[in-house]
C-alpha cells in the first residue's frame, strides 16, 4: 500500500539526545521482537486461531449446503483513509450507509470496512452514563466534541495516533456467525494479531476476564464497541498505536478507572500508560508535525491491522484511498 504521511499528536519535548535515545531503544525492542515471535505467536492468541478455524469449518458447512466453492473467500470493500484525520459525523454517516445498502441488497451485498483516524472526540455508548466524563458533556474542553452513538459500551476517547476499523459486515452469513459475543471476540483477536506483528511480547498480549478490549502487560490497548441491524454490524476496534494518552485522562474510559490505558508505542519504549482515576483532566496541546518514528509506526500499524483483519475474518480485501459515496 502507498506511504503517505500519518497524524500523531503532541507530547512533552525531549532534548535531541533523548529523541534519539528513544528512537533507537523503540526500534531494537521492536526488532528483537519480531526476530524473537515463532509461528504461533505471529498468529495471535490461540482463541484468535479458534477464530480462523471456526471460520474455515462454517464456510465448508454452508458450502456443502448451497453447492458452493469451499475455497472460495468473501470479497470485503475496505476504505483506507487512515492517513488522514475524518470527522466523527463523516465516518458515522459512511457507516449508516453501507449498512443501509446491506440490508437493502441482502446476500448480494459485499461486506465492508473503513480505517480511519479522528480528531479528538469522546464518543458515549447507547446506555452510557455521564458520569464517566471529567467535563460538563455540555461543554467539552477546547479542541474535543462529544457524540452519543448507538454502540454498546461506556465512554471512549478517539483521536490522532488511533486507528479506527468499522466493519459493516453481514454476520448471518459464512464464514461469520450471528452472535455479537464471538464478534467481539473477533475483534479483539484482529487487534490483539495486529499488536504481536508490531512488536508486543505475545506472552503477554490478550484478554482480561470480564472486561473487553484487547490487553499488553496490563495496559488496555484497544477497545470494542458494536451494534448490529440484522446482523449487519457497525461501529468497531480502536488500536491505540500512538496517540496523546494525556487525552484520556478527560474521561474514565470505557467505565475503567483503576486500569491503565495503553498504546503500541508507549509500551515499545516501556513506558508507563495511563490510569484515569490517578491523573487530572488533561487540555488539547496541539502539534504541529508529527514525530518520524510515529508516522513510520502508523504506517505498520496500518498493514498489520488489516493484515490481521483478512486473517480473522477469512476476507479477500479490495482497498481504496477513496472515500465511500452513496
Amino acid at each position: 500500500m502507498p506511504r503517505a504521511t500519518a497524524t500523531a499528536t503532541a507530547r512533552a519535548p525531549k532534548s535531541a539526545t533523548g529523541r534519539a535515545r528513544t528512537r533507537t531503544r523503540t526500534r531494537t525492542r521492536a526488532r528483537d521482537a519480531r526476530r524473537a515471535r515463532d509461528g504461533d505467536a505471529r498468529r495471535g492468541t490461540d482463541a484468535a486461531a479458534a477464530t480462523r478455524r471456526d471460520a474455515n469449518a462454517r464456510r465448508a458447512t454452508s458450502a456443502r449446503a448451497t453447492g458452493r466453492d469451499a475455497n472460495a473467500r468473501r470479497t470485503c470493500e475496505v476504505h483506507d483513509l487512515s492517513t488522514a484525520l475524518t470527522p466523527y459525523d463523516e465516518a458515522w454517516a459512511w457507516q449508516r450507509g453501507f449498512l443501509e445498502r446491506a440490508l437493502e441488497r441482502g446476500d448480494d451485498a459485499n461486506d465492508a470496512a473503513i480505517l480511519l483516524q479522528h480528531p479528538p472526540t469522546v464518543t458515549l455508548g447507547a446506555g452510557s452514563t455521564v458520569d464517566n466524563l471529567k467535563f460538563n458533556v455540555d461543554r467539552p474542553p477546547t479542541g474535543f466534541e462529544v457524540r452519543r452513538c448507538e454502540r454498546g459500551g461506556e465512554a471512549t476517547y478517539h483521536g490522532p495516533g488511533q486507528l479506527v476499523l468499522y466493519p459493516i459486515l453481514n454476520l448471518a452469513r459464512a464464514p461469520h456467525e450471528a452472535d455479537l459475543h464471538w464478534y467481539m471476540r473477533a475483534l479483539e483477536s484482529v487487534a490483539l494479531e495486529a499488536m504481536i506483528e508490531l512488536g508486543l511480547d505475545a506472552a503477554k498480549c490478550g484478554r482480561v476476564d470480564g472486561l473487553t478490549g484487547a490487553w499488553c502487560d496490563g495496559h488496555k490497548v484497544a477497545a470494542v464497541g458494536v451494534r448490529a441491524r440484522r446482523w449487519v454490524s457497525y461501529h468497531g476496534v480502536a488500536l491505540n498505536v500512538c496517540p496523546d494518552l494525556s487525552h484520556f485522562a478527560n474521561i474514565i474510559p470505557c467505565g475503567i478507572g483503576d486500569k491503565p490505558v495503553g498504546s503500541v508505542s508507549q509500551l515499545l519504549r516501556g513506558d508507563v500508560g495511563l490510569v484515569s482515576s490517578a491523573s487530572e483532566a488533561t487540555p488539547l496541546v496541539p502539534r504541529e508535525s508529527a514525530d518520524a518514528d510515529d508516522v513510520a509506526l502508523m504506517l505498520d500499524a496500518r498493514d498489520a491491522f488489516l493484515s490481521a483483519f483478512a486473517r480473522v475474518f477469512d476476507l479477500d480485501l479490495e482497498i481504496t484511498p477513496t472515500k465511500p459515496s452513496f
